[in-house]
């Protein structure tokens, strides 16, 4: 039972690079322990759709006759793939070459589409909060991490869907801006609203794997703020009549609070969010069609992506690069140089952890906004936006930066999570 589980502490994606570079502990002594920790929680969990037992076990013992184990960042940490990422995807490459080594791929959606994580016959469940979802669409990424299964795990984001499981299962992430980080997720990658990332433990964990990722192009590893940082904090929602939660408005007033207590610089004022929502449905909604019409029909199409994939078609023509072009316009001028926005990462508590793949599509609709309408606007701006747990509260907010602005957006999170200014 799902009350029963009680995630392990388990070492940080830190911990373990640097007990395997110092020689305290082999890869495949690593990966064995991740291997046994998804054997004893996951049944409870279903986080993963495939183990790869062996070929992790493998590969562990590739790795450990590598003489240049001792400089690698990610040195025999085990961790996990979104199923709908191959294995030859450059993020993938990218974490390998670290010494990261995969164990197996986690659960999604049917096409990725939803907030939810479940497919007939398989509900993916939360760790953190029993009886929720973990979200969706990196559910079983967000679920494996917090299960204490593997330290860190990949996984995409083209709505909400790496920012949505993090904040349900209090852990970190960010979408970056896309081009920072390597790897296509499919086809036109939903309009250029999806990238690819990973979610991490903590913080920390977080800065490092993107350095990684990026090869040290997003460096945010103890980097001071820049000088001329500020912050906004904004509660209103990006979605009329679906605003945040009291205990959610409080953590992102806390997050605020935290850097003005630090003499930085806060204010509170509305974005101008974009008001009409086509725009985004379409590129969402059309995306979900060129994956059926590119892949052809699964066994099994769910009603809802069924319906969803017939709204994509008949939206397709409205899509146009000029919608995006004036409003992040407008956004910029809102949030200038070196500041960040603090937002609650969702509205809501998650939705239950039932089979909302057999639901109406608009019931799916309906409970995806209600709880997290915060977040897919930054997909269709471009704006990197990470998710970070608030201390004080310990409820997740969600920091969205400039595009391009990774590293600013990185350390102000990191200041945040550690309830206050350090290092500068």
């Amino acid at each position: 039972m799902m009350d029963d589980i009680q995630p392990p502490t388990q070492p940080t994606v830190r911990e373990i690079a640097a007990r395997v570079r110092a020689g305290e502990m082999t890869p495949e002594e690593s990966v064995r322990a991740a291997l046994d920790r998804i054997a004893a929680t996951d049944g409870a969990v279903n986080a993963f759709a495939e183990v790869w037992a062996d070929r992790a076990i493998s590969d562990a013992r590739e790795l450990g006759k590598n003489p240049g184990l001792d400089g690698m960042g990610l040195a025999g940490v085990p961790f996990a793939l979104k199923e709908n990422t191959a294995r030859d995807n450059p993020i993938v490459k990218r974490l390998e070459e670290a010494g990261a080594i995969p164990v197996g791929a986690t659960a999604n959606p049917q096409f990725c589409t939803w907030g939810t994580t479940d497919i007939p016959g398989r509900i993916t469940r939360n760790p953190v909060r029993p009886g929720r979802t973990p979200g969706g669409s990196s559910g079983g990424a967000a679920a494996a991490v917090a299960a204490g299964m593997v330290p860190f795990a990949q996984g995409n984001d083209g709505m909400g869907s790496l920012r949505i499981p993090a904040a349900a299962c209090n852990l970190s992430t960010i979408k970056a801006t896309p081009g920072i980080v390597p790897g296509h997720v499919g086809g036109n990658d939903w309009y250029g609203m999806a990238v690819q990332g990973v979610i991490a433990q903590d913080n920390d964990d977080l800065t490092l794997l993107m350095k990684e990722i990026t090869r040290g192009h997003v460096d945010a590893v103890d980097a001071p703020l820049p000088r001329r940082f500020g912050a906004v904090l904004d509660l209103s929602s990006p979605v009329a009549g679906f605003g945040a939660k009291p205990e959610w408005q409080e953590a992102a007033r806390q997050a605020a609070k935290t850097l003005a207590d630090a003499d930085l610089p806060v204010r509170e004022a509305k974005a101008p969010y974009p008001l009409n929502p086509l725009p985004m449905l379409a590129r969402w909604s059309a995306g979900v069609a060129d994956s059926l019409r590119d892949e052809g029909l699964p066994d099994h199409l769910e009603w809802r992506n069924r319906v969803h994939a017939r709204i994509g078609r008949s939206l397709r023509w409205s899509i146009s690069d000029r919608q995006v072009i004036r409003a992040r316009s407008k956004m910029e001028k809102f949030l200038e140089g070196d500041n960040v926005l603090i937002t609650p990462a969702l509205a809501t508590e998650p939705p239950s952890d039932g089979p909302w793949n057999s639901r109406p599509w608009s019931a799916n609709m309906l409970t995806n906004m209600r709880y997290a309408p915060y977040v897919s606007v930054w997909n269709l701006l471009g704006f990197p936006a990470g998710v970070v747990v608030e201390p004080v509260t310990g409820v997740p907010v969600q920091v969205v930066a400039r595009m391009t602005q990774e590293r600013v957006l990185l350390t102000a999170m990191d200041r945040i999570a550690a309830g206050g200014v350090v290092g500068t």
